[in-house]
Order: C-alpha cells, then sequence, then structure tokens
C-alpha cells in the first residue's frame, strides 16, 4: 500500500502544472471555492446519518448512505484539486474522479430502480402522516387549552397574591400610623403632663419625689434637679415624717384620697394647696401620684363668699319690714323669711318655713285672701310685680295692716318657680287715714265752724254758687298760688285754667262724680299753676251742701263755658271746700318712691345673693357628703373583705375535713357495729345520723352567705367610686344592679308591705363614659325614691290606705308594688334609662318644684330634699343629658335619664 502511494506521488504520477503562471488572487479564489465546497461535501453525509437515526422507520435508508460516500467522493476531489494547485498529483486526483463517476453512475441506477417503489410508497405515507399531523394538532389544541386554564389560574394566583400583598401593605401602613398616632399621643400626654397647669408629683415609698412637672417647679419656685433631690416633707409642713408610713398603708387600701394641705415654696413662702392622691402599681413597684392645685384664689372667694352672707344678714335685719321668698301656691309657703316678720306679726320666721301646717296664708285676714289671692295671680299672669295692702292676724289678736310688694321669678320655659318680696308695716298710716276720715265728716257737719277756723289756717276757703257760677275764694286761699285778693275772676273757669293740663280730665271727672251723687265728697290731689309760673302740688277737698227740689239748670267748668246740666232728681246748688298746700308732702312721697325703687333694688340683689348661696350649699353638703360616703364605703368594704375571704376560703377545706370524719366515723361502724354502751348512749345524745345530715347543709348555707356577702362588698367597692374625677368607660347595667344589691333589704316583703318586684328590661347598650359615681347616686336617688312611693302607698291610717284617703282608686297596685327599669339605645349616640313605679304618683303642686333644692314631701328627718336636686344637676350640667318625669296622682311615677355615650 505504501508502494502504491509512492507510486502515485512520484515523477512518473506528476505531470507539470501551469498554476505556477497564475497570479496569487487567482490560486486564492480557486483555493477558497475549493475549501468551501468540500466543507459542504464533508457536513452533508453527517446530516444523512443523522437524519436516518432520527427517522427510524425511514425506507430506502442505503439511498442517503450512498449519497453520503458520494459527497465523500466529491469533497476529497476538490481537496485534491486544492493540492495539485503545489502538487501536481494528476494520477491521483484522476483515479478519485473515476470512483467518484463509478459512484454517481450507480447512484443514479439505484434511484432510477428505486422511484417506482418510493412512488407506492407515497400515499401510505402521506395519509399516515396527515393522522399524524391530526393528531398533533389536536394534542396541540389540549396543550394550548391547558396552557390557556394555567394562564388563568396564574393569573388569578397573580391577582389572589397581590390583593393578599396590597392588603397587607395597607395593613403596614395603617399599623404605621397606629403606631406614629400612639407615639404621638404618648408623647402629647407627657407633654400635657408637663404643661399642665396642676403640680404633678410621683412619689416613692420613701417620700422621696420622682418625678415632677414645669407646674410644680413653677409653683414651689425650685428647678426639677433640686426636686428631684427632695421628699414630700421638706415642701409640704402639713406631712410630718413620722405619719408618712400609715399614710402609705391607708392610701394601698383606700386607692385614692382628696385632701387640702399647704405647700412651702423655695422662697418660704406657705399657701392652701388641693392634693388628690392616687396609689399605683407599675412594673411591681408602688408609688403615689399626686395633683396639687393652689387654692388661694378659692380661699379668698370663700372668704369673700362669708363676707357677703354676714353682709347680707346684717343688710336684712336692717330692713324696716320683712323680707320673704315664697312658692306660688295657695300655702304661701315660705323658702324664706327674714327675722322682720316677727315685728309684724308675732310669730318667729322659722316657724312658717316649709310649714304646711302653719303657713303664712293662715295669718291673712278671712276678708282678704280672696283679694290678695287674685291680686298676685294676675301680677303672676301678666308677668308684673304686684302691690297690695291687706290685713294680718298678730299673735296677739290684733289686726296689723301690711303693705305687700313682690314679683314672680320664672324660668327658662316661663314657669313660676318663686315670689319674692317685702311686707312692710302699715298699721300707723292706716289707723291714721282712719281718723282723717272721721276727722272730715267732723268738718263736714259743721261747715260754718270750719269757715270760721279756717280763716287763721293755711287753708283756704272756696265757696262755689253751682247756678250762677259765681266763686268765692278766701284770701288764704289766693296767698296759697302766691295771688292777691282780687288778682283772680271769681268764677269757676278761672281755677280751673289754672289746674294742670294733665290733671283737668281726672278734676272734672271726680267733680261730675260727686254732683251726681255718685260720691260722698269731692277730693282731688292735682297741680296749680303760681303766680311765679311754678306749678305747686295742692289738695282739693269739698262737698255739695245745698240742694234743691225743682228742676234747675247747672252752671259746670268744661272748657265750653255755655255748657251747662240738668238735673231732675239730684240738684245741687252751693258747693263748699278747701284747698291746701301739699308740695312737701308729695316731695316727701317721691322720696318714699326712690326709697321703695332702691329697696325693691336692694331685694333684688338679695335674691340673688340668696340664689348663689342656696346653689353653693347645695354643691357644698353634695361635695362633702359624696367624698365621705365614697371613702366610708369604700373603707367598709375593704375591712369586710378580709374576714369573709378568709371564712370563704376556709369553709371548702372544712366540708372537706368534716367529710372525710363523717367517712371515718362510717368505716368504723361497718368494721365494729356494736360500740361499747356509754359510745352507743352518746351516738343516741347528738343524734349523730340527723347531725351528719344537718351540719353538711349548715356548711352549704354558711357558703350562700359568704356568696352574698361577697357580692354585696363588691356592689359596695363599686358604688364606692362616687368621688372620681375623671371620665371612664363603664357598663351602666352593671351600676344599676350594684344599687339594687344595695336596696335588696328594702325590696323584701315585710309586715306593712309585701315584696316589691323589679322587672328589667335591659337593651343592647354599649360602654357609656361618664362620672361612674356620680351616675350610681343617681340611681340611688331615683330607685330610694320609688321605693318610698310604694312605702307610701301602703301606709295605714286608721285602717285606710294613702289612696282611699285622697278617694282615688288604688287599681295600679292591683299586681302588687313593682319598679320597672328599662335601658334602651335611641340614637347614635344617646341612651335612655326609665325607672318607674307604680306608686301613688305626684300632684301638680310636687311637680312644680321637684327639681328645687331644698324642697321634700317626705317627713322631718327622712329627706334632705337635695336628691332630685342634685341628680338634675349631674344629668344635665355633668353629663350633657337630660332628665325628665311623667306622674299622673294615683297611677305612679317615671323618671326617664337620657345621656350621651360620650359627655
Amino acid at each position: 500500500m505504501r508502494q502504491l502511494l509512492m507510486s502515485f506521488l512520484s515523477a512518473a504520477f506528476i505531470t507539470p502544472s501551469g498554476c505556477d503562471l497564475w497570479s496569487s488572487e487567482l490560486v486564492c479564489l480557486h483555493v477558497i471555492s475549493d475549501a468551501l465546497i468540500a466543507l459542504t461535501c464533508y457536513s452533508m453525509p453527517l446530516l444523512s446519518l443523522f437524519f436516518v437515526q432520527k427517522w427510524r422507520d425511514l425506507s430506502f435508508k442505503w439511498i442517503f448512505l450512498l449519497f453520503g460516500a458520494l459527497f465523500v467522493a466529491g469533497g476529497t476531489g476538490h481537496l485534491m484539486a486544492i493540492l495539485t494547485l503545489w502538487y501536481p498529483v494528476d494520477w491521483l486526483s484522476g483515479m478519485l474522479k473515476g470512483l467518484t463517476a463509478l459512484l454517481s453512475v450507480f447512484a443514479a441506477g439505484v434511484v432510477v430502480t428505486s422511484i417506482p417503489k418510493a412512488i407506492a410508497l407515497i400515499p401510505d405515507r402521506l395519509e399516515m402522516a396527515n393522522l399524524n399531523l391530526t393528531k398533533e394538532i389536536k394534542e396541540h389544541q389540549k396543550a394550548e387549552e391547558a396552557i390557556q386554564i394555567l394562564k388563568a389560574e396564574l393569573e388569578q394566583r397573580v391577582s389572589d397574591r397581590t390583593a393578599a400583598m396590597t392588603w397587607v401593605n395597607e395593613q403596614l401602613q395603617k399599623e404605621i400610623a397606629d403606631r406614629k398616632r400612639a407615639e404621638e399621643t404618648l408623647q402629647l400626654t407627657q407633654f400635657s403632663v408637663d404643661r399642665s397647669a396642676d403640680a404633678v408629683f410621683w412619689i416613692g415609698f420613701d417620700a422621696k419625689l420622682l418625678y415632677v412637672n414645669d407646674a410644680a417647679c413653677r409653683t414651689l419656685g425650685y428647678s426639677p434637679e433640686e426636686l428631684l433631690t427632695m421628699t414630700l416633707h421638706d415642701i409640704n409642713p402639713d406631712f410630718p415624717e413620722t405619719a408618712w408610713n400609715l399614710h402609705w398603708n391607708v392610701m394601698r387600701r383606700c386607692g385614692s384620697v382628696n385632701i387640702e394641705a399647704h405647700h412651702r415654696t423655695k422662697h418660704n413662702r406657705i399657701f392652701p394647696v388641693e392634693i388628690t392622691i392616687n396609689h399605683l402599681q407599675f412594673n411591681g413597684k408602688e408609688y403615689h401620684c399626686a395633683f396639687a392645685r393652689d387654692i388661694s384664689d378659692r380661699k379668698l372667694a370663700e372668704k369673700a363668699l362669708q363676707a357677703r352672707q354676714e353682709e347680707f344678714s346684717s343688710l336684712v335685719s336692717n330692713i324696716p319690714g320683712a323680707v320673704y321668698r315664697c312658692a306660688c301656691d295657695n300655702y304661701r309657703t315660705m323658702s324664706f323669711l327674714s327675722n322682720g316678720i316677727e315685728a309684724i306679726s308675732g310669730y318667729r320666721a322659722s316657724s312658717f318655713i316649709k310649714n304646711r301646717t302653719h303657713t303664712f296664708a293662715s295669718i291673712i285676714h278671712p276678708e282678704d285672701r280672696a283679694i290678695f289671692e287674685q291680686t298676685v295671680e294676675k301680677a303672676v299672669s301678666l308677668k308684673q310685680p304686684y302691690i297690695i295692702e291687706y290685713r294680718l292676724l298678730h299673735q296677739d289678736g290684733n289686726i296689723k295692716w301690711v303693705y305687700d310688694k313682690g314679683q314672680a321669678i320664672f324660668d327658662e320655659k316661663g314657669k313660676v318657680l318663686w315670689l319674692n318680696g317685702a311686707i312692710f308695716d302699715i298699721t300707723e298710716r292706716k289707723e291714721a287715714e282712719v281718723e282723717r276720715s272721721k276727722l272730715m265728716a267732723s268738718l263736714q257737719e259743721s261747715e260754718e265752724r270750719l269757715q270760721l277756723a279756717l280763716a287763721g289756717t293755711d287753708q283756704g276757703l272756696w265757696d262755689w254758687n253751682l247756678v250762677t257760677g259765681e266763686v268765692y275764694f278766701s284770701a288764704q286761699w289766693s296767698r296759697i298760688l302766691g295771688y292777691g285778693g282780687d288778682e283772680i275772676k271769681k268764677e269757676a273757669r278761672s281755677w280751673f285754667h289754672l289746674v294742670h293740663s294733665e290733671d283737668r280730665a281726672k278734676v272734672l271727672q271726680v267733680l261730675k262724680q260727686h254732683l251726681t251723687g255718685k260720691t260722698a265728697f269731692f277730693e282731688t290731689e292735682h297741680r296749680m299753676m303760681t303766680k311765679s309760673g311754678e306749678w305747686k302740688w295742692v289738695l282739693n277737698h269739698g262737698k255739695v251742701v245745698t240742694h234743691s227740689q225743682c228742676n234747675c239748670n247747672i252752671l259746670m267748668i268744661p272748657e265750653n263755658p255755655d255748657e251747662t246740666h240738668n238735673f231732675n232728681s239730684y240738684k245741687p246748688l252751693r258747693m263748699t271746700g278747701t284747698l291746701k298746700d301739699i308740695s312737701d308732702r308729695k316731695q316727701a312721697e317721691d322720696c318714699l318712691r326712690k326709697s321703695e325703687a332702691i329697696a325693691q333694688q336692694k331685694a333684688q340683689e338679695l335674691e340673688l345673693t340668696l340664689k348663689e348661696l342656696q346653689q353653693t350649699q347645695a354643691q357644698l353638703i353634695h361635695t362633702e357628703k359624696m367624698s365621705s360616703l365614697g371613702q366610708m364605703v369604700a373603707g367598709v368594704a375593704h375591712e369586710i373583705n378580709n374576714p369573709i375571704s378568709f371564712i370563704y376560703g376556709n369553709l371548702t377545706y372544712a366540708t372537706q375535713y368534716i367529710k372525710d370524719v363523717f367517712n371515718l366515723l362510717s368505716l368504723y361502724q361497718k368494721l365494729y357495729p356494736q360500740p361499747l354502751p356509754e359510745i352507743k348512749q352518746k351516738i343516741e345524745a347528738i343524734e349523730l345520723d340527723f347531725l351528719k345530715e344537718d351540719l353538711l347543709k349548715i356548711l352549704s348555707s354558711m357558703k350562700m352567705g359568704a356568696d352574698r356577702i361577697r357580692e354585696i362588698v363588691l356592689s359596695l367597692r363599686n358604688f364606692s367610686r362616687l368621688d372620681e374625677s375623671e371620665k371612664k368607660p363603664v357598663n351602666i347595667h352593671e351600676g344599676i344592679e350594684n344599687t339594687l344589691l344595695i336596696l335588696q333589704n328594702r325590696l323584701r316583703a315585710r309586715t306593712d308591705i309585701p315584696e316589691i318586684q323589679v322587672i328589667k328590661n335591659y337593651g343592647n347598650l354599649p360602654k357609656v363614659e361618664c362620672y361612674a359615681g356620680q351616675l350610681n347616686q343617681v340611681f340611688m336617688n331615683l330607685l330610694s325614691n320609688a321605693i318610698d312611693a310604694l312605702e307610701e302607698v301602703y301606709r295605714e291610717k286608721n285602717g285606710k290606705s294613702y289612696l282611699d284617703e285622697l278617694g282615688l282608686s288604688s287599681t295600679s297596685l292591683r299586681g302588687g308594688p313593682m319598679i320597672l327599669i328599662r335601658t334602651e339605645l335611641i340614637e347614635e349616640n344617646l341612651i335612655s334609662i326609665r325607672i318607674a313605679d307604680n306608686g301613688m304618683g305626684m300632684s301638680e303642686e310636687v311637680r312644680r318644684h321637684l327639681f328645687d333644692p331644698f324642697f321634700t314631701t317626705k317627713p322631718v328627718g327622712k329627706g334632705t330634699g337635695l336628691g332630685l336636686a342634685i341628680s338634675y344637676q349631674i344629668v344635665v350640667e355633668k353629663h350633657g343629658g337630660n332628665l325628665q318625669y311623667n306622674s299622673v296622682l294615683g297611677q305612679g311615677s317615671e323618671f326617664a335619664i337620657e345621656i350621651p355615650l360620650k359627655c
């Protein structure tokens, strides 16, 4: 083989080539072209081989292999063409081309012979290919449907995941916002405490100051660093160090207390403070949190109030009469009456205060009561002051004339609250008037003697001829007006023109009444012009002294001088009288009216002062009472809770121990059925079988009693929140239940009254932000009043009930005494609590004064008259709510409380 190859490469096989004469560009063209063709020819067999291996059921595979060999031979020929460019091995190249030609001829023959067979296979192949293609199309559609389903599921999952991520993001943003608000609230709270107007102290167990705010530093004059090195005793001179441990233990039990003390500043100034101390636990440690408020201004106000009270008492005692405030009723029930009434009536002022037996109306003269009532009722209906003169029955039997001037006081709804006024003794003036009447009668009877007597007096005489119109004026009459004896014409119109224009109509009317016989005499006070042009008040008094039985015309004094009047039955002919200067008296009356105006103004000021005093008194009484009651109830509840907890806790063990002893006794009886005679005798003596049965019942009843005491203690502790100064969200139903538990003893049946049924109809109420202790007090007042009303109905008197005494039907009590409590949410931010009873109800008079301070219908010593007034103040003023009532006499009463959820 080697020799054959060498022979191919020998010179004998190599012929000279003409490529040596080619240019380099032509050589490169041949080399690149042949190389690319060779590369293509070599790649085709590889692709054919790959195709045949992948299509395993392919027919005529050897044809593809044959064509692959043909491409290899062709590619090798092109490589030989490149080689012959430098090595002219033409023989080798020719032999390769011959081999290629043989393969080509062979391949062409094979293809010619295989074409008929291939044509025969085409329909089957096409049908199979079509089936495969259809199958692939269906699979492709199924795959697309599956892809669409997966795509929809994927999109839904993406959407759900996106929504979940969005919700999580929103929650995260909300939590961040809530945290920011919480931080801001905490910062604001800290800022509020630091900037609070009241001084705030945190005190440790050793009385050291642990925290102070700006107000504490400002009021005491220390810096925060200085205060934090001090103790409570350094700033509170009223608090000795020896009492600190006792105070700490007391505060542990009470929890909160409100006291008044003094603080000492850095400059040794001592000032009064009101301190609210709370005992708190935080992180396992105990503290006192104290809020101190400077009450120097309040102390000054209290001193000023006391001074005003003393001034009021002094002013009232110096008034020449009696000042009063009474109800607008038939009894004139007095709520205030000054001591001046004793000098007028002989009775002490205290005997009329809220007294329905001995009333002020009972000492008014029977003949004057009707006109008194009418005058007051008319003035009240017109909302005007009233002035009336009437008689009083003195304690010694005498009769006193009084001058009563007063005015009704109305509320904003136009309802009469009180009658305020003053009473003055005018007995002397009335006696003087009587004497004056007697004197005038005596003077009329002796006209001639009066004329002579008046000649030397300060009264002027006039004599009027009613027929001719001539008038005689005495010299004194002219001197009163400043005229000479002949300066005034002797005519009626002369003096009539001197009368003031505003008084002429009145003078003419009085004169006509006397001339027509309607009055016994002519008397009037009017103004007349003097010669100097001034006006002077005069008293003109006269009487017809001569009559005629014949018909005649009488000349009168109208503006028309020719006007006459004809008298048929009463024919006056002559009239005489006197004229007296009363200017001094009129000036005195003007001064009196001014004094009355000043007195009225003072009375109004006294009324306002009295009202303020009553309100202040009611508030002080309520505050002190509630504070003391809260502390007492809390202390009692705490003291009872400790021993009852000990008893309650040991009852379980005692019961178990006794059961164990009884089991041991039973075991002994089982093992030793025949005991000794002494033991048998002792068993019979103590009744062992009964003892075992009854002892367990006793322990069970003791446990029930202990449970009952614990419930009462819990109610007392809840009810003792009377002095809480902060509003808290509370359960209204819990407060009602606690109040009912405290009043349970009054609800039970007794000998004089059956059991009071309590029907509760509670609605679904949210917690209400309010003063829990104060609302508990309202519930206590309303429920106590309802129980009192039901007890009053069953009060026995001479075998008859209260309703029988009034002549009313007691159908409302056929079902027995009962109290209905109903709660409901009537609006989005408003709740209603209704407490009703089927007692005797209230009269109109009681309803008018229901919420007045110190007004009560209960016997002396049983009620203070402050319950409903304070309840109204708590509901309306403290909680911004409304307290209403509905009552019908003989059918019962209902009180409705309406308060907002957030006051």
